[in-house]
């Protein structure tokens, strides 16, 4: 029998993940706005709400359908606000409910056992935006990559170069491990590249699929995912207040 789902979202990214529920899950609603929301879940009698809406938008609709018992799959971040974000996790531990924020990579076939002395990251995009909000869209994903190497270590000397003009975005990070990881992102670029030391991480096989499917019908671990989440929410907020 298909889970019952709804969803929240109907953007670019929302009409990804409505094709896929569709073939996987039994989709009751699927709206653009908060409005009827409690009403939808209440009425449907949904076991899950997928949220694909703006990131600041997160918080609010995933404490509304907790409080509604309802288990829920939100797109990164969880919320901008880290406070927040420990919020919701904690809300959802107490109400014995699943919280699963979005994390792609995890559910790619590819594995990097260990960092070289010197990382390169690279990104190459066109993002037509005046004010590219490239952290949550880009580097999330990358941290969610190097996660396993992350938690463990710390920063210890950090730089930034910002190139506004031509979309050009460097940051360097020193790990107290002394290794270096370098992150690049041209969001001018015609040509879509994400490479980490030169190996490509692009790739055509369907992972979108491969995750909600685990998270709907397999075992995943909800509380490693939130840790990972939380983790990667205070990184960004780390690099936000350095560039600011």
């Amino acid at each position: 029998m298909k889970t019952k789902v709804g969803l929240i979202g109907k953007g670019e990214w929302g009409l990804k993940i409505k094709k896929k529920l569709n073939k996987i899950a039994d989709v009751q609603f699927i709206i653009g706005k908060k409005k009827n929301l409690i009403n939808l879940i209440k009425k449907k009698q949904v076991e899950w709400v997928f949220i694909a809406t703006p990131n600041n938008t997160h918080y609010s609709l995933v404490k509304t359908c907790l409080q509604k018992k309802v288990n829920v799959f939100c797109e990164k971040p969880l919320s901008l606000s880290l406070i927040e974000a420990k919020k919701l996790v904690s809300f959802a531990r107490k109400k014995g409910l699943k919280l699963y924020v979005s994390d792609l990579y995890s559910f790619y076939s590819f594995k990097f056992n260990k960092l070289k002395n010197k990382n390169y990251v690279y990104r190459g995009k066109l993002i037509n935006e005046k004010n590219p909000e490239f952290l949550n869209r880009l580097m999330y994903h990358d941290l969610d990559i190097l996660y396993k190497f992350l938690k463990n270590d710390s920063v210890k000397i950090f730089r930034v170069k910002l190139n506004n003009k031509k979309k050009i975005y460097e940051i360097l990070l020193r790990l107290k491990s002394k290794k270096e990881i370098s992150f690049k992102y041209n969001l001018n670029s015609n040509n879509k590249i994400h490479t980490i030391n030169n190996f490509n991480i692009r790739t055509k096989e369907d992972y979108l699929n491969k995750m909600i499917k685990n998270v709907l019908y397999r075992k995943v671990n909800y509380k490693s995912n939130n840790l990972k989440a939380l983790f990667i929410i205070k990184f960004l907020n780390f690099v936000k207040r350095e560039i600011e």
